[in-house]
């Protein structure tokens, strides 16, 4: 392996997804618009490259239906919602845990996902948490998107790594 290639696999590059925040493994583009292009010379690199694509593109598919799916049930609400900051909020409680803070407004660590009536902010609150915990569907999808988002660094750790090491 070249140093390029030793630089590139140190480095571990990443671009984040959109809504959720989720650090995946720098993709086809990424690696256009940086100082490892070149190593797109390299097909077995490529084609581990073009893999890493599709897993990014069904992880980017997966997070938008999540918003989809959020984004019905809470659709009746007469809230001022923040929908994606919401999404990530779900998201994170069903993976890691973590409350939503509820006052004048609602927030989740440092974003505010709701805002208006209390009384009405209370409801939206008891349908969060009540998701969180049954909604087998958005349980389901939150599972899937971290599975196939940690499986993109398994694949940058022995794929495109071996990629690298052949050529």
């Amino acid at each position: 392996m070249n140093e390029d290639g030793e630089s590139y696999l140190k480095e571990r590059i990443s671009i984040t997804l959109p809504i959720l925040n989720i650090s995946v493994p720098c993709n086809t583009t990424c690696i256009m618009t940086s100082k490892y292009k070149h190593l797109l010379s390299i097909e077995n690199f490529k084609a581990q490259l073009e893999i890493l694509d599709s897993l990014i593109n069904l992880i980017e598919d997966k997070i938008y239906t999540l918003r989809y799916e959020i984004e019905d049930k809470f659709s009746h609400y007469k809230a001022n919602i923040n929908i994606d900051n919401l999404v990530y909020a779900i998201y994170k409680m069903i993976e890691e845990g973590g409350n939503m803070v509820l006052g004048e407004k609602i927030y989740f660590g440092n974003k505010e996902v709701a805002y208006g009536d209390y009384t009405v902010l209370i409801g939206f609150h008891s349908l969060v948490e009540k998701i969180v915990k049954t909604d087998s569907n958005i349980r389901s999808l939150c599972d899937e998107i971290r599975y196939l988002s940690e499986s993109t660094w398994e694949h940058f750790d022995k794929n495109i790594r071996r990629s690298l090491n052949e050529s």
